[in-house]
């Protein structure tokens, strides 16, 4: 990578001592990718045109302080602009055939759902909070809100709308084995007790969306493993001299 030429052999191990050089690498990789990167016109156009509603610049003279405050030359916001339709276009002419299978993969993760959580320590307690709950003894929402644990008092229980990949995976095989309204017996779940209802289940669909994430994931697992070897590349050279 030329931009990196300028770096000598005591730069290149004081970036990697200091877990740097991989960051730089990566940041000027992107920048190289994207510079390759052609749009037409039409699309340059409407990417300036949102960017700048999306930032409340439609008014020249607001535009032209922003510019002054931020330091930036008119070619410098439009690249700005015009990096979330590269990507798009880079994600299409190169992961067009992957997108799918990376779906596929990572649906049980990307599935939504809203469900209600009651957690407590004492295990007795969470059995008779169970029994009063699915006998319909109490609301869980009152129950939640009195005598729950965790932050989710706050919310009478309710969690999400989230998708299964960020919640606990124990947790998350119960909800997904279960019928929204079911009640879930306690399941100690980090020395707490955990009972669980699905209140609602969305699962994941392919969109255009999803499209543009599970290209930018593809991405980054990418330019992580060319930076890695190019890292790996400058270290071990610079180690032999």
């Amino acid at each position: 990578m030329e931009s990196l030429n300028c770096l000598t052999r005591e730069c290149i191990i004081l970036l990697h001592k200091n877990k740097l050089l991989q960051p730089l690498i990566k940041s000027e990789l992107v920048k190289e990718v994207l510079q390759k990167i052609s749009l037409e016109q039409n699309v340059k156009d409407e990417s300036i045109k949102s960017f700048r509603e999306k930032l409340n610049l439609q008014d020249e003279n607001i535009f032209k302080e922003f510019l002054i405050k931020n330091n930036l030359s008119i070619d410098q916001f439009n690249n700005l602009a015009f990096q979330k339709n590269k990507f798009k276009k880079f994600y299409s002419d190169n992961f067009k055939g992957k997108i799918e299978s990376r779906f596929l993969e990572r649906k049980n993760e990307l599935d939504i759902i809203v469900y209600s959580l009651l957690r407590v320590s004492n295990l007795l307690m969470a059995k008779e909070l169970y029994l009063r709950a699915s006998g319909n003894e109490a609301d869980f929402g009152d129950l939640a809100q009195q005598y729950s644990e965790g932050l989710e008092k706050k919310s009478r229980g309710i969690i999400g709308p989230g998708p299964f990949g960020k919640m606990n995976p124990e947790l998350a095989d119960a909800l997904r084995n279960s019928k929204p309204g079911e009640i879930l017996p306690p399941i100690n779940i980090n020395n707490q007790h955990v009972i669980a209802r699905v209140e609602y289940y969305e699962p994941a669909q392919l969109d255009e969306f999803m499209r543009e994430k599970m290209g930018e994931e593809l991405f980054n697992i990418w330019i992580d493993n060319q930076a890695s070897e190019i890292s790996q590349k400058m270290i071990n050279t610079n180690q032999k001299t």
